[in-house]
């Protein structure tokens, strides 16, 4: 499956001091996420495929593939509903 998918526009994944947050610049709202959601929108960023992120995560936590897969498909969704992501899963 590759991907197409990048921070809606006026944000960006900003360092703080219990990890990482995605911070809406024009409006200074933020939205604070966990690692895995955190990576997620970063490796897709930078054009990695779902399929070799959900691959690697499996094997490093023993989960699994399927149940990784899902799991992040959802958490897609909802970033994407949440209007922080755009682009699309193919």
């Amino acid at each position: 499956m590759t991907t197409v998918v990048h921070l809606r526009q006026g944000l960006s994944i900003v360092e703080v001091e219990d990890g990482k947050v995605i911070l809406d610049t024009r409006r200074g709202v933020y939205w604070h996420l966990n690692q895995t959601a955190i990576t997620m929108v970063e490796e897709l960023g930078r054009g990695r495929a779902l399929d070799d992120l959900v691959g690697q995560i499996a094997r490093e936590t023993g989960a699994d593939a399927e149940r990784v897969r899902s799991d992040h498909l959802a958490l897609f969704d909802e970033l994407r509903r949440a209007k922080l992501i755009e682009g699309k899963l193919s």
